[in-house]
């Protein structure tokens, strides 16, 4: 594998804060984007928080760096919408188990 090719895991965390009203709206057409993610090979597995704390997800990503997992996180519908208020991106290195 050439170094155009490697490609680095990453963790991302969302935190919604934005109108209710607005994540229902906008739900089916976030999912939509992501699911055209997954097929592309740029999303590994996403999903929401399903416990008491902030509501928010976790979506694992390929990709060659931080920069493409933004520009990638920044087209979600649930981002341009507000909805998403706080958003990290993180290289996650898998140890244990595989993702991908």
């Amino acid at each position: 594998m050439n170094a155009a090719e490697h490609r680095t895991t990453f963790a991302v965390t969302y935190v919604y804060g934005g109108p209710a009203d607005v994540l229902a709206a906008r739900r089916p057409e976030h999912r939509e984007y992501l699911g055209g993610l997954v097929r592309q090979g740029s999303i590994l597995a996403s999903g929401p928080f399903d416990d008491d704390g902030a509501a928010g997800a976790l979506l694992i990503f390929s990709a060659q760096d931080a920069a493409e997992v933004e520009r990638l996180t920044d087209e979600d519908p649930l981002v341009r919408h507000g909805v998403v208020t706080e958003r990290t991106v993180r290289p996650w290195k898998v140890v244990l188990g595989h993702v991908g």
